[in-house]
């Protein structure tokens, strides 16, 4: 199998070298319930990505939601929360880390331990689990973002159990143009963005850059004694892309995009939201016995009613907050026609990430749990990737397929690791220790998906098509950590497993199709370190998820108005879900009880999503998402398993989701154009436990309103000035949990939603 695997990885390189790149051009994606306001060609076609080349949202067997640049400004998507409140089934993890660091769940899938992520961001057809895209600063300039919600085992880079989310910038043109928009708002909100395209020779080489910028004062507040008057929660950024096309030759086209982005802020606000006062620290095998926490720090009994009596927009910290990322990446794609049936296409990319920061885990003024990192990164990764893919069709367009091999290499910029980690005993009865971390990912894959049109075979089966894709993975995964002391724990762990698609899809008439499709996807197996290579428990098995999703999408008429109505269904089994459980290992020291990870249970997810859009009248379009979750643990391993899990509620599912919205737009005469835009979203209590040990099992539910006003055009000159609210209604919940209740630090940190936004935007477009 090695030597196979090794004639496969030299052959992909080989590929690469003799073709510079690969990538499909795209057009603008309209959105789900996203069209660009008061479009007078009412909902329009909508072109998405979902399976590696451009088709008709309505026809694609996935359910899908897409948002343009437009349709994101329009509902206040600035960051992924705020993505994820707009999209069905999506959820944002926060907490335990700085705000940015947030993650994504989607229908229940979240973080794996240390492999790949349940749900994986793509910019520019690249997978990238470094977690830049989606955050604060990213949106800008882009043609379109894709949420792709389900398993995706086949067709794309990685490996997804929940779904893919695909950022797209926009490409170079042939038109000279381009815009500039700036905005200012409360909270001394400053941000600037703009692009500009120029076609150097037309057709051959055009170029287009565009970029982003943004300050803000921090809405959280420190009031304590040692940081006092510093803000947490701001915001402070650069982003950057080079997108350049050239076409030396009809029918070959090299795009090379290359991206920076920079951030540097105080940190997030957290908030102490428990303690326990029956936490503490376990001495007796050194002969101390137990030693409270707080009989350490006697302020911790009343620090939970004295952060409640003045709101969660006020904090005293004991740690010098803050968080620096610097990112990194180029991508090189390009397409050769090699008939007008077959097309090789290559992908490749490298990347860097570093990022450092100090974080106060327990919010409060008291030593009991934190972590910095000044000098060295916390997170360096380097990250090459490189996909190789043949497509084509073949009898007269019936059949279309694509086949091809990837492959990426992700290692540690060393050192990375921590200079001062806390946690209650220390830093207050020993000193703080630090860590040094170095972690390998490699894997490689080959794949194939082909769908057929049995009505192009057979006029008896005419609008059917059947798709069926394999793909076959192999991984390795290397961790080796050294806290406090010199001795490196090391372990490394190879994962292989087949991932499958087969799809059924029905044209029932003119704008109703409908379809059923299996598949199934995996998250990689993992080591613990710290557990002798004999025990059963030194690694465990990938996580693996099999779903069935029934679906039915429609776009029609009643009269003049216009109507787009599309809904998923699915079910899937998960099995092998990774939890931590406390087994007994034996050591060179003896039986030991150690916490691991390990295959602990399986579960079910099932439930339905709907996205849908109605123009009522000419230049009013409604939209409206909803989403139900119903998830549970069927099957508990062992005792030590239903020990953590029996009564624990499933994580990053909220039962319920819903946004509903309303864009309208009319021409004023020679003012210009008026565009009102207004968005409610809305999702239920969620819980971010991973066992019945944590304190705060379910975040609370909330509702964010939006709304901005727009003169578009004024006077025909090309200006847009508008003003903009998010969070109308100045709600305020907690929106993320860091769970140390049942530890000796005994602290639990929550993480809030942003304040009250408003503010004034003005904007310029230029050229075509």
């Amino acid at each position: 199998m090695k030597s196979t695997r090794s004639a496969f990885v030299l052959a992909l390189l080989a590929g690469a070298s003799l073709l510079p790149s690969a990538a499909l051009a795209q057009d603008t994606v309209e959105a789900a319930g996203g069209e660009q306001p008061g479009a007078s060609d009412g909902l329009g076609d909508i072109v998405v990505t979902a399976r590696r080349r451009q088709e008709n949202l309505q026809e694609v067997p996935i359910a899908v939601t897409a948002f343009t640049s437009e349709s994101l400004a329009d509902k206040g998507i600035t960051d992924r929360t705020s993505l994820a409140d707009n999209t069905p089934s999506l959820f944002t993890i926060n907490g335990g880390y700085p705000r940015e660091f947030a993650f994504f769940a989607l229908r229940g899938q979240g973080p794996a331990f240390g492999s790949t992520p349940g749900v994986v961001n793509y910019f520019a057809e690249v997978p990238n689990t470094t977690n830049i895209d989606g955050r604060v600063g990213t949106y800008y300039d882009l043609a379109n973002v894709q949420v792709l919600a389900g398993p995706q085992g086949t067709l794309f880079g990685k490996n997804a159990t929940g779904g893919n989310i695909l950022f797209e910038p926009a490409k170079p043109g042939n038109d000279v143009g381009g815009y500039l928009r700036g905005e200012y708002g409360n909270y001394n909100n400053r941000r600037a963005e703009g692009a500009v395209n120029l076609p150097v020779v037309t057709d051959k080489v055009l170029l287009r850059v565009a970029g982003s910028i943004g300050r803000r004062d921090g809405y959280t507040t420190d009031v304590g004694t040692l940081f006092s008057g510093k803000d947490y929660d701001d915001l402070g950024y650069e982003s950057f892309r080079v997108g350049l096309t050239l076409r030396p030759a009809d029918g070959f086209e090299i795009y090379t995009v290359g991206r920076y982005y920079h951030s540097k802020n105080n940190g997030g606000g957290t908030v102490l939201g428990a303690y326990n006062l029956a936490a503490g620290f376990d001495g007796t095998a050194f002969g101390l016995g137990f030693i409270p926490t707080a009989a350490i720090f006697p302020g911790l009994a009343t620090a939970v009613s004295a952060q409640q009596a003045r709101g969660p927009r006020q904090v005293g910290y004991d740690l010098d907050q803050f968080s620096q990322t610097d990112y990194w990446q180029i991508i090189n794609q390009a397409t050769l026609d090699l008939s007008d049936t077959l097309k090789l296409r290559n992908i490749i990319s490298y990347s860097q990430f570093r990022n450092k920061y100090a974080y106060d885990y327990d919010a409060t003024v008291f030593p009991v749990a934190g972590q910095s990192s000044r000098t060295i990164n916390v997170l360096a990764p380097n990250t090459f990737t490189e996909e190789l893919q043949l497509q084509g069709s073949a009898l007269d367009g019936a059949v279309q397929f694509s086949v091809g091999g990837y492959l990426d290499r992700q290692t540690t910029k060393n050192p990375a690791g921590i200079e001062a980690y806390t946690f209650f005993p220390l830093g207050a009865l020993v000193p703080a220790i630090s860590g040094l971390f170095d972690s390998r990912n490699h894997s490689e894959a080959v794949f194939g998906q082909a769908t057929v049109d049995l009505g192009k075979l057979s006029t008896g089966l005419t609008g059917l098509s059947l798709t069926g894709g394999l793909r076959y993975t192999w991984e390795n995964s290397f961790s080796s950590q050294i806290i406090g002391s010199p001795i490196a724990v090391t372990g490394s762990v190879d994962s292989r497993y087949p991932s499958y698609t087969v799809t059924l899809d029905y044209d029932v008439t003119a704008g109703v199709h409908t379809y059923i499709t299996a598949r199934n996807a995996y998250k990689s197996g993992g080591v613990n370190g710290p557990v002798p290579a004999s025990s059963e428990f030194r690694t465990f098995a990938p996580e693996k998820l099999s779903d069935i999703e029934v679906g039915l999408k429609s776009q029609f008429a009643v009269g003049t108005v216009e109507v787009r109505a599309n809904l998923a269904a699915y079910r899937g089994i998960y099995k092998n879900i990774q939890r931590t459980t406390a087994e007994p290992v034996q050591t060179p020291s003896g039986t030991l009880l150690l916490n691991v990870t390990r295959s602990a249970a399986e579960g079910k997810i099932q439930g339905l999503e709907f996205n849908g859009a109605i123009v009522p009248a000419r230049g009013l379009t409604l939209t409206g998402s909803y989403s139900y979750i119903d998830s549970s643990y069927t099957k508990v391993a062992s005792a030590s398993a239903s020990a953590i899990l029996a009564g624990a509620p499933f994580p990053y599912t909220p039962k319920h989701k819903f946004s509903l919205g309303a864009t309208y737009e009319t021409p004023l005469g020679r003012l210009g154009d008026l565009g009102l835009a207004v968005n409610y979203s809305r999702q239920s209590q969620v819980s971010t436990a991973q066992t019945n040990a944590s304190f705060y099992r379910f975040l609370p539910a909330y509702g964010v309103l939006n709304a901005s006003i727009d003169l578009r055009n004024a006077g025909g000159s090309g200006l847009d000035v508008g003003v903009f609210a998010t969070n109308l209604a100045d709600v305020t919940r907690p929106v993320g949990v860091a769970d140390f209740y049942a530890s000796s630090a005994g602290v639990v940190g929550l993480t809030f939603n942003e304040p009250r936004m408003y503010g004034i935007r003005i904007g310029y477009r230029f050229g075509n």
